[in-house]
């Protein structure tokens, strides 16, 4: 009897169309490597990783106002260009957050560890327009001091095109 049972309700939920649903089938996307230096963002513009070997930053990529690159020994690096802004504005507020002047070349600014969380640094200057950052997101051991060293060389780097 059961079984008539099974076979009724089976003929009855094919018949209504209503099956398992299957999961619609997507087509994985291909990888595509994003370029070393992608020369349509200003803040890309500033600063050639070629500029700073001893570091290995390598595959670059970009948003509306900041560049990332990668790094074999020093952590993800970010330069962002924002207008209109203090440095005081830009930083966040983490726990943590030690700030102190900075001048490289005839650009003020502050330089900030643990800027993005223990570990992290950034160097912020203001030119005409606003402010530029370099941030080394992360750093292996959590030393700010190392990220401070490569976000002062990057940003050294990146000061004389500053306005």
């Amino acid at each position: 009897m059961n079984t008539l049972r099974l076979a009724v309700l089976a003929v009855v939920f094919g018949l209504s169309g209503c099956g398992l649903a299957q999961p619609e089938y997507k087509p994985i996307e291909p990888f595509v490597a994003p370029s070393t230096t992608p020369s349509d963002t200003p803040s890309c513009r500033l600063f050639d990783p070629a500029d700073l070997t001893e570091y290995g930053f390598y595959n670059g990529y970009a948003n509306a106002s900041s560049c990332f690159w990668l790094s074999r020994d020093s952590g993800p690096l970010q330069v962002t260009l924002r207008e209109k802004v203090t440095p005081e504005q830009f930083l966040a507020k983490p726990k943590g957050l030690k700030t102190s002047p900075i001048t490289i070349g005839s650009h003020s600014g502050v330089l900030a560890e643990n800027s993005g969380g223990t570990g992290t640094c950034s160097v912020v200057l203001t030119h005409s327009e606003g402010v530029a950052a370099a941030e080394m997101l992360t750093e292996a051991g959590g030393k700010a001091c190392k990220a401070c060293e490569v976000a002062r060389a990057v940003m050294t780097v990146i000061e004389p095109k500053l306005t």
